[in-house]
């Protein structure tokens, strides 16, 4: 190793600039040497697990206080109601941030895009919400609530716990304390239930015409095309029964989305028809009986 003893080391005439050492070498200063005015680097603001970022000035490094790292846990503190973690695209114009409220409220995922910011799910006290509820969920939307998928395994598990109850609870847009439907679960069974409270109603009436409606029914048998087994199944087609127990249906007949079923919505109206004809079975029994005593 070469020594070389100087008092001062200085640029040559014309330059600002001391150069030591080439690019790919390691220029050291050697043990217990301290390194004079205007060499080295500055941190300023340092104190233990601080993270270390750059800053406008020259040689010169800060110590975040809100930002810390003690070896295994980062730590974000913010110092008011700002964007924890920013995740951007192509630009500062669009991004996806994580915001945790200082003042104790939610953790919220925040998507900004076209010049404005909107949030698309939150864990708050009361669980995980997510899904824009200003946009309407459908096969063609973009704004799916929560979407799962598994791959051989069940997409959704739902445990309710050790008693029995509502294991998945339905809310109208009009009311977030009265449930329209819900999922319940005994230790043994599982029960789909809709809202039925005589408190929820008006305009009570009789079915009056149950056989005549129930006539009108076409019961189908087919196969589902996606189904590569092609097995049959009793069923109806929906824009059939729309005129009949229209509250049955979703959607419309050969609209943007493929219209559904629930079949549930059918059985009223086949209890009446039922009904009707056991009526008229047991006046016809009352009339064979009244012959045959005659």
């Amino acid at each position: 190793m070469s020594t070389i003893e100087a008092n001062t080391l200085k640029p040559i005439s014309g330059s600002s600039t001391l150069t030591l050492g080439e690019s790919g070498d390691t220029v050291s200063l050697g043990s217990g040497v301290t390194a004079g005015t205007g060499i080295g680097t500055t941190i300023n603001n340092n104190a233990d697990n601080r993270v270390i970022t750059g800053s406008g000035t020259a040689n010169t490094l800060e110590g975040e206080a809100n930002l810390t790292y003690d070896g295994s846990t980062l730590t974000i503190k913010p110092a008011s109601n700002v964007h924890q973690l920013k995740l951007e695209q192509n630009n500062a114009t669009d991004y996806w941030s994580l915001h945790a409220d200082s003042s104790g409220g939610p953790l919220s995922f925040n998507r900004f895009t076209g010049g404005s910011e909107s949030e698309k799910g939150s864990f708050t006290n009361n669980g995980l919400q997510l899904g824009d509820l200003n946009q309407p969920l459908g096969a063609t939307s973009s704004a799916h609530g929560l979407s799962c998928s598994g791959n051989g395994y069940a997409s959704v598990r739902i445990r309710r716990g050790a008693d029995n109850g509502d294991a998945v609870a339905f809310f109208g847009s009009s009311s977030d304390s009265i449930p329209v439907g819900s999922i319940s679960t005994t230790t043994s069974s599982t029960a789909y239930n809709t809202s039925s409270d005589y408190r929820l109603k008006e305009n009570v009436s009789d079915i009056s015409d149950g056989i005549d409606r129930v006539k009108q029914l076409q019961p189908k048998r087919f196969n589902f095309i996606a189904d590569e087994t092609d097995t049959l199944v009793d069923g109806f087609i929906a824009h059939e029964v729309s005129s009949v127990v229209p509250e049955a249906i979703q959607g419309e007949k050969d609209g943007e989305e493929m219209q559904g079923i629930d079949q549930s919505k059918l059985v009223p109206l086949l209890t009446k028809a039922l009904q009707e004809a056991i009526t008229k079975i047991e006046t016809l029994e009352a009339r064979v009986q009244a012959l045959e005593s005659a």
